[in-house]
């Protein structure tokens, strides 16, 4: 079975309201932009995939599809899985960072050849797993704490916090008042997105990066609140900073998700820079390398928990990954009401992937590859452009 053709589909999903994440809080997004990839088999079988394309880079990627990636993947062997891995590689080195939205693509259709689940081709046996709800915009801590009741009513278990703020205290300000109001029994996450440079910035374009010794200093502050774990607190090439705060840190240090390629994530790895890795499907390598690179993370007693703040196309891609995993426990949930919700990031969705009122966690679908159906309609409704 060979590949016939590689399509894609830039769509703006307008949001209810401006949103103002954590990341980018120089200005208020009114659109989620994201990338649906479509690779087509001469047998007629069709895998997708999709992911969130901030920052402007979803023409890019389309570019890069249509004068790099289709010429490169027609005509190759479907199964040729490592083959085309490293094609992708190839662009990624030298075109596009992150093309690997198209593997996650190529993987659906394999599994759709071979009539199964991705994550039970890959050995996995949980039919469900644990979902928490990600926050993304900083809010005062008594709309977070609202917020938190909110999610724990909605079957929620674990949530996370964002913290962007200019002070310490500030920022463990807004986990007490959330400890305060979910009790003990929810897991309390919470993230510094320090990992990328271009976010590092104040509203008023101040630097706002973080040291060692404030990272050093806020997860002994949140120890005493039962943080599990503290994300992304320095920048993604600190290899050396990393290892330092993790190694006297009273609570896990997570990160991971923005480091690129297989190189980069073993070389956090063998530096032992975090307690639990990061990688995302749609973010940071070709999904079955992270199947294998949570291989390696488990055999050195770590955790690995990837990143999975994406459209609902991208929370799938992560969701067969998760549970084709040993050492994961948690799948990431974009979440943050009225803003963040199901109907908005899984439009593009027949059926959305919801949690479980009653246990917070998500099934697998049954279906083959990703398991998911496009709804065309809504599809073609936002498309802005197509290759």
């Amino acid at each position: 079975m060979r590949i016939r053709d590689v399509r894609a589909s830039l769509i703006e999903i307008p949001y209810p309201r401006p949103f103002v994440p954590s990341w980018a809080p120089e200005g208020k997004h009114r659109v989620m932009a994201a990338v649906v990839v479509e690779v087509e088999t001469d047998a007629g079988l069709i895998g997708v995939a999709g992911g969130d394309m901030g920052h402007g880079s979803g023409p890019l990627l389309l570019a890069t599809i249509r004068d790099v990636i289709r010429p490169l993947l027609v005509g190759h062997d479907l199964f040729a899985t490592e083959h085309i891995a490293n094609r992708l590689r190839y662009v990624a080195q030298y075109f596009f960072p992150r093309p690997w939205v198209v593997g996650v693509a190529v993987w659906d259709a394999v599994g759709k050849a071979c009539g199964r689940p991705l994550y039970q081709l890959w050995g996995g046996v949980a039919n469900e797993v644990r979902a928490y709800a990600s926050f993304g915009e900083v809010r005062d801590p008594a709309q977070r704490a609202d917020d938190a009741l909110a999610a724990v009513a909605a079957g929620f278990r674990g949530i996370k916090l964002r913290v962007h703020s200019a002070t310490v205290a500030e920022d463990v300000r807004q986990v007490e008042a959330v400890r305060e109001a979910v009790g003990p029994d929810i897991a309390l996450m919470v993230d510094a997105n320090q990992g990328a440079a271009r976010w590092r910035y104040s509203p008023d374009g101040s630097r706002l990066i973080w040291s060692l010794d404030r990272a050093l200093t806020t997860a002994r502050e949140l120890a005493d609140l039962g943080v599990a774990w503290l994300e992304e607190p320095l920048p993604r090439h600190d290899y050396r900073a990393q290892r330092a705060l993790t190694a006297a840190s009273p609570v896990p240090i997570a990160g991971g998700e923005h480091n690129r390629g297989i190189a980069e994530l073993t070389r956090l790895l063998e530096d032992d820079c975090f307690d639990i890795y990061q990688p995302d499907a749609n973010e940071s390598e070709e999904i079955h390398a992270l199947r294998q690179f949570g291989a390696m993370v488990a055999a050195r007693h770590r955790r690995i928990i990837p990143h999975a703040w994406a459209t609902g196309l991208g929370v799938a891609g992560n969701l067969q990954l998760c549970a084709s995993l040993e050492a994961c426990g948690w799948l990431e949930y974009p979440y943050d009401p009225p803003v963040i919700v199901p109907e908005v990031f899984q439009v593009m969705l027949a059926e959305p992937l919801l949690p479980d009122p009653a246990t917070g966690a998500v099934r697998l679908p049954a279906g083959p590859g990703l398991g998911v159906t496009l709804d065309r309609a809504a599809i073609d409704e936002l498309t802005v452009q197509r290759v």
